[in-house]
């Protein structure tokens, strides 16, 4: 399936559109995790029990947050990997292909 100039350049588009949204998305999850490791360092625990509710909500926050931060990080990795990967539209180097010489 050959897709033409304009649907490319619609792809790509919308590609970058979706970079810009994971980067975004990655940063208010990088905010978010900087802001609860903020607030798990002021508020010092001084409960009789191990792990208080508060302490156990927290650490489930910023385990969830390190993973999602974790996935995004990857995908966006991967998804630049598969960006570059891909050759020009009009390369015609490979099999079968003699350039013609003047």
């Amino acid at each position: 399936m050959a897709l033409s100039l304009n649907q490319l350049k619609g792809l790509n588009k919308w590609l970058e559109n979706k970079v810009k949204d994971l980067e975004e998305e990655l940063s208010k999850t990088k905010e978010d995790l900087e802001n609860l490791d903020l607030i798990n360092k002021i508020s010092s625990c001084s409960c009789e029990i191990k792990a208080c509710e508060n302490c156990e909500l927290l650490e489930k926050k910023i385990c969830y947050l390190l993973k999602t931060l974790d996935k995004l990080t990857t995908g966006k990795s991967n998804f630049e990997d598969v960006l570059a990967s891909h050759k020009c539209v009009f390369g015609k180097a490979g099999l079968g292909f003699y350039p013609q010489s003047k």
